[in-house]
């Protein structure tokens, strides 16, 4: 079988099982099984596919028409230009959760040794992203998942000596003070469960995506708990599902501990992450 008619075979058994993505996510799995880039395929469709890699590209598509995303499938995910592994034990990396590098960065470049804690970090995309473009920076990353935290270590190799990782629960674990605590804590409502695409609900790990009856459990407790961890000036970075931005930052407000809360947009103009910075006084 020729690479064009593989695809053209996976493309249809793909948008048969209501796969709206079928030509894009047939494209990536292939690429995925001949061991190649998805740009490369259009020089290669004229090209043998051998046994091995047909029937492993196969079982792929049948794993997809199932509703397993393809990140899990491929095994990787790429974030801020980096390819970030992910199992089923870690949230997939979003295009959004790029607007908490982006503001984080924006302080952090002002700090020479910045020291940054991410929490929540599941796969360690964010701490991985900001160790890539600090590398004077001290990072420690905690997550609550001795299953998450491997998968973390494996997308922070690179980073060895200057990332930390800790188990336990939010702050807790964490010693010292950090100038940016960065987090993606799980913020979906409880009744907003069911309505979750088929991807997410059945793939997804729950815990990383529940966060009681409005979905701001996590969220208060970080915005409560934060100051303590901050040094003064320090500044928390936090993502928000949409619609939670004017809560959460309710929440700050009248705090004496925060000075300036603002927020910021996704590309999709949907404010998606809100900022607080510890009174420098």
């Amino acid at each position: 079988m020729k690479v064009s008619e593989a695809i053209r075979s996976a493309k249809q058994a793909l948008a048969s099982s209501g796969i709206e993505s079928a030509r894009l996510d047939a494209e990536v799995l292939c690429a995925h099984a001949l061991s190649t880039e998805r740009c490369a395929l259009h020089t290669r469709r004229d090209d043998d596919i051998s046994t091995d890699s047909a029937r492993h590209f196969e079982e792929m598509v049948q794993r997809r028409s199932r509703g397993c995303p393809v990140a899990y499938i491929a095994g990787v995910k790429e974030f801020w230009s980096i390819p970030i592994s992910v199992t089923q034990d870690v949230l997939i990396p979003r295009p959004e959760t790029e607007t908490v590098v982006e503001e984080a960065l924006k302080i952090a470049n002002g700090i020479d040794g910045a020291r940054i804690l991410d929490l929540c970090t599941g796969s360690g995309c964010i701490a991985a992203a900001l160790a890539s473009e600090l590398p004077d920076a001290r990072i420690v990353a905690s997550d609550a998942s001795e299953r998450a935290l491997a998968v973390a270590r494996r997308n922070l190799e690179f980073a060895a000596g200057r990332a930390e990782l800790l188990l336990g629960d939010l702050l807790e674990p964490a010693k010292g003070q950090f100038d940016i605590i960065t987090a993606n804590p799980p913020y979906i409502a409880e009744g907003d469960i069911e309505a979750l695409m088929r991807d997410i609900r059945d793939y997804e790990p729950m815990e990383a995506l529940s966060a009681g009856l409005a979905g701001l459990d996590f969220i208060e407790r970080i915005i409560e708990d934060a100051p303590a961890k901050l040094a003064r000036g320090g500044w928390l970075v936090m993502e928000v599902g949409a619609g939670q931005a004017a809560a959460a930052t309710s929440m700050a407000v009248g705090r004496e501990s925060y000075d300036t809360i603002r927020t910021a947009r996704d590309l999709a103009g949907i404010e998606r992450v809100v900022l607080m910075r510890k009174s420098p006084l």
